[in-house]
This record gives structure tokens, C-alpha cells and sequence, in this order.
């Protein structure tokens, strides 16, 4: 239909142009954040660009309903404002109307949208921790500072290294020194290596320093009992924290969430669901919202869309914290936010359609 088309082109150019600011805003703030990661030594400038990419593609979900929730607002308010609402009331066009076209643009947008939060998210998530993990390997602990003492967690407590030099190219630290607690009570181990390198547990995200060739002394200092081993290869375990939250949730595939019991999995499979369900509501709650009379301009209900999605994310978000402990059953899961804001839609289509009205000529009448 013409109306439709119409509707769409003028929705769908807005959505563009607010998606591109989003994205440009967004981009500049984390290029800042990247940047700061090279210059602490967690990434390397050659792989920026492509962090940058995978960011942009792991985020993009989450900023595709925002920008069409607010694309309609501005679309349809300026249809208000011109008084083409109007003409196309007077035509038998009315709130149910477009009720229905802009749900047929919703759901395309739905599709698109799980297609990233199911599929392409996790795969760009999964791609930027590798990415990350080889930064680290090849800058060795977070970026070695040559011929500086640097401190280091262990088990047993703080521990020093010193490199003489780094080689980036193969991610080999040269002429490494290393003094760290020992297993007994004022004992103190002092290792000596020729190389080493750092290696990342896949499963756990562990760090490990590995030493190749080189001697280890273990002993009480002011003790001459000292116990000498002299090794090829020797692991240390550098870090005992894990690098993520939850140590590669985000880059699980979604086939594999399916089924799980672990409650956390749960919730990250229903805020992947949620992302792209969260765009029908918002979507049929911009057209009451979007209507305003000529003297109001077409930005006068902007504030309070905003403030309503904020809402809407803010509770979404806290109803995942409550599944991931276990205080909302599984089936009630994030779908309980959906069904409010759906309820919520209702009472702003009913009121602008003069339902409550009618409700209480025919209480009236009754009476």
C-alpha cells in the first residue's frame, strides 16, 4: 500500500541516520577505550581496527531497537506536527492502522536483530577474547616493561619478575628473573631463565608464565641448605583471577545455551531472546507516544520515551541478575518485563483511542 511505503521511508531514514550516530558516539568511545589498552600493554596496535569491528558487531543488537524506538518517535511526530495524522485520519487511517504496519516493520527488524544477538554476538565475543588472549601472549602479562621489576600474584603471595628484553614478533621474553614466595613459611624461591614466554588456559583463562631453560633455587634466606634444580621448561601460575565475568559465557554459541541448567546459561540465552523481542513493544509504544498537537513540536515526548526505555532496560537487566540467582523461576525468566511493557502499550493505545471513554459512556448508560 502507498500509506505504507510512505511510512516506511520515512521511519527507515531516520533509523539510518539516528543508527549512524549511535554507532559514531559508541565508536569514538571505544577506540579511547582500545587505545588505552595499547598503551597498558593488553593489546596490540595492529589488532585496534579489527577490536573496534568486533565491538561494533557484539553491540550492534543492543543499539538496533533503541534507534528504531526513537526513529519512530521522531518520524510519526513530525507527521503530527505537519498535521499529516490528521489528513490521514480524515482517510480512515487511523491509531490501529498504523498499529499494524509499524508491526510488520518491527518483526522484520526482530529478525534481523536475533540474527546478531543469537548468532553473529557470540561469535564476535568469542573472536575479541581470542584476539585479547593473543595480545596478552605476545605482550607478555599485560605489556613487560624491559628492564623493569614487576610484581606478579601467585598462591602464595606477591612475586617479582625482571626481562631484559622481548622479542614482539614471537612473544619470547629473554634473560628472565624471578623471585616469588615458596611453599614453606619464610621460604623464598629465585628462578633464572634464558626465554619464556606466557600461555592462556582455553578453559579457565588462567595465566602462566612458562620459563625455558634455566635454574631454580629454593631455600630460607641466611640458610645455606638451598635446593638447586635446573629445568628446560617450568611453568608459573602468575594471576589466580579470571579475565571475564563468567569465564566465556558471552562467546558460548546460543545452540549450545538450549537445554542447559545452569541458571546463568539460562539467563544469558533469555537476554539473548530479549534483545530482539524487546523491539516489537517498543516499537507499537512510539506510536501513541509519537502524537502531538502542532503547538508541541515533534520532539516534545522525546524525554519521556527515553526515560520509559531506560526503565524498560534497567528492569530487564535486573530481572536476569534475579534468574541468575534463582529468586524468578525459569519460566518466568525476562518474559515478565515483555508482558508489563506490553500491558503498558495497551493502556497508551486504549487511552488514545478513547476506550476508556467509551467505558464509562456505557457505565453511564448502564447506570
Amino acid at each position: 500500500m502507498i500509506i505504507d511505503r510512505y511510512i516506511f521511508r520515512e521511519i527507515t531514514g531516520v533509523w539510518l541516520a539516528i543508527t549512524l550516530v549511535l554507532l559514531l558516539i559508541f565508536a569514538g568511545n571505544q577506540l579511547v577505550m582500545l587505545f588505552n589498552a595499547v598503551v597498558a600493554g593488553d593489546l596490540i596496535g595492529k589488532q585496534v581496527l579489527i577490536m573496534l569491528a568486533l565491538t561494533l558487531v557484539n553491540n550492534l543488537a543492543l543499539l538496533l531497537p533503541f534507534a528504531f524506538f526513537i526513529a519512530i518517535l521522531v518520524a510519526l511526530g513530525r507527521m503530527h506536527k505537519d498535521s499529516e495524522m490528521i489528513a490521514l485520519a480524515a482517510c480512515g487511517i487511523g491509531i490501529g492502522r498504523l498499529l499494524k504496519s509499524i508491526t510488520v516493520f518491527a518483526i522484520v527488524l526482530a529478525v534481523i536483530t536475533g540474527s546478531l544477538s543469537l548468532l553473529l554476538s557470540p561469535w564476535a565475543e568469542y573472536k575479541m577474547q581470542r584476539l585479547m588472549d593473543e595480545a596478552k601472549s605476545v605482550t607478555e602479562i599485560g605489556g613487560i616493561p624491559v628492564g623493569t621489576f614487576r610484581s606478579f600474584s601467585t598462591d602464595a603471595g606477591e612475586g617479582v619478575f625482571y626481562v631484559e628484553k622481548v622479542d614482539p614478533e614471537q612473544g619470547r621474553l629473554k634473560e628472565v628473573f624471578v623471585q616469588m614466595p615458596g611453599e614453606q613459611p619464610l621460604q623464598q624461591n629465585v628462578i633464572a631463565a634464558e626465554g619464556g614466554y606466557q600461555h592462556i588456559d582455553g578453559e579457565t583463562g588462567q595465566r602462566y608464565l612458562i620459563l625455558v631453560n634455566g635454574t631454580r633455587y629454593e631455600g630460607i634466606p641466611g640458610q645455606a641448605n638451598f635446593r638447586i634444580i635446573q629445568f628446560e621448561q617450568h611453568a608459573v601460575r602468575i594471576d589466580t583471577q579470571h579475565s571475564y565475568r563468567d569465564p566465556r559465557l558471552r562467546a558460548i554459541p546460543s545452540s549450545e545455551l538450549f537445554g542447559s541448567d545452569s541458571l546463568k546459561e539460562v539467563a544469558e540465552l533469555q537476554w539473548r531472546l530479549a534483545i530482539p523481542f524487546s523491539v516489537i513493544p517498543l516499537a507499537l509504544l512510539a506510536v501513541p507516544l509519537s502524537r502531538t498537537s502542532p503547538r508541541q513540536g515533534r520532539y516534545s515526548r522525546l524525554f519521556s520515551a527515553i526515560l520509559i526505555y531506560i526503565i524498560y532496560a534497567n528492569m530487564l537487566g535486573v530481572a536476569r541478575t534475579w534468574l541468575e540467582k534463582g529468586e524468578t523461576p525459569q519460566v518466568l525468566g525476562l518474559w515478565w518485563v515483555h508482558g508489563l511493557m506490553l500491558l503498558y502499550v495497551a493502556f497508551e493505545v486504549g487511552r488514545q483511542s478513547g476506550i476508556r471513554w467509551r467505558f464509562s459512556a456505557l457505565r453511564r448508560a448502564a447506570a
